[in-house]
């Protein structure tokens, strides 16, 4: 199916690619590692091949991507953490402190990628929301059944469903009877008999027997074409894990830029006074620099992302969908949680947690009765 037969909400969820950063990331840390071994190896040579250090380098094949998201940002009017980072960066580069700037722009880069990583866990998560919905459909057209496309199934089709599919539309049943699991948009653990005359919906498991169903609703109409779109649009307005040095930067970076500022005064007062006096001096820039490179957020922008990555990593071991990194957070602020029914905690396997006898008999004796008044029946409590 090509990508223009795509819903919107298809489109949505379509798989982002991070490769590029990915790529950019360890090349950068070749490149800072090179220098670091080299230089301890005493390989000048090697350090500066063509007379280009290596740190150079680096800072200047991943600076481009801070400046830019920076400057980017900074037009739309977002004052972020990536504007910090652009500061120290340029800094450290107009100084000649390449291996600084290097390191600046490696420590963004992998917290970057770490954003990517939990971006795309995320969304791993996601596509099996997609996974329910059949791409092909048998239709009844008159005495022949058919296999068409689901894009093609019209209200009033006559859909065919075999024991072990899933159901592709919400309808009637017409004809059949079986037990349809409901359990992946009800959480109901227990399958329902479905037979002529009730609903069925897109994404349910028909399980034993085959059903004739009249289609009442498809695609974005559908009950799951509904959770897919509200899920979509979640994953549009949180598309990325929020990190706090965004939230914080508003206020930290001119914090920094006056710091800065006044280190830059207070480190030149007497070089200022020389050169009032007519003679001549060297201005001292690293104190500044060393301000803007200790003042970058850096730990901020690694610790958030791998938090993060980590919160959603164990959510989703435990079969929870989350659509992004900002849902997590507010559960910082949660004092109670609401659900629906009993079957979206239980795990679908019923248990006798305690007999108490009412009367003058035992326990034992109760449960001994009951299960000789049950032996026959295939009641699943029974």
């Amino acid at each position: 199916m090509s990508t223009s037969q795509h819903s919107p909400w298809e489109r949505e969820l379509a798989a982002p690619s991070f490769r590029s950063l990915y790529a950019l990331t360890v090349a950068v840390a070749v490149l800072v590692a090179g220098d670091v071994v080299f230089w301890w190896l005493g390989w000048e040579s090697l350090r500066n091949p063509l007379g280009f250090n290596l740190s150079l380098l680096a800072a200047l094949l991943g600076g481009g991507r801070i400046v830019y998201n920076a400057l980017t940002a900074l037009l739309e009017g977002d004052v972020g953490a990536d504007l910090a980072l652009a500061v120290a960066l340029v800094a450290a580069l107009v100084l000649r402190e390449y291996w600084v700037a290097a390191e600046v722009v490696l420590i963004a880069l992998v917290g970057e990628s770490l954003e990517g990583l939990t971006y795309a866990r995320t969304h791993r998560e996601l596509q099996r929301i997609l996974e329910l919905r059949p791409k092909t459909v048998r239709v009844r057209r008159g005495e022949d059944v058919r296999e068409i496309a689901i894009e093609q199934v019209q209200p009033g089709d006559i859909v065919v469903v075999r024991p072990g599919e899933r159901v592709p539309v919400d309808g009637t049943v017409v004809s059949g009877r079986s037990s349809v699991d409901q359990s992946t948009l009800t959480g109901e653990s227990l399958p329902i008999d479905k037979g002529a005359g009730e609903l069925v919906y897109a994404g349910t498991l028909n399980q034993f027997g085959a059903l004739d169903i009249r289609t009442d609703k498809v695609g974005d109409q559908t009950t799951l074409g509904q959770v897919i779109q509200l899920v979509a649009k979640a994953r549009r307005n949180k598309a990325h894990v929020e990190r706090v040095a965004d939230r914080l930067a508003k206020y930290f970076l001119p914090a920094v830029l006056l710091l800065a500022l006044g280190t830059f005064a207070a480190t030149n007062y007497a070089t200022w006074q020389q050169i009032a006096a007519g003679g001549s001096a060297t201005l001292r820039w690293m104190p500044t620099l060393a301000v803007l490179v200790v003042a970058c957020p850096c730990s901020l922008i690694l610790a958030t992302p791998a938090a993060m990555m980590a919160a959603l990593a164990w959510l989703a071991r435990r079969g929870v969908l989350t659509t992004g990194g900002k849902a997590v957070e507010r559960l910082a602020s949660v004092t109670r949680f609401a659900f629906d029914k009993t079957g979206t905690l239980t795990v679908g396997k019923l248990e006798l947690a305690d007999c108490v006898a009412c009367g003058p008999h035992a326990a034992d004796q109760v449960l001994a009765w009951a299960a000789a008044a049950e032996q026959s029946s295939e009641h699943l409590i029974a």
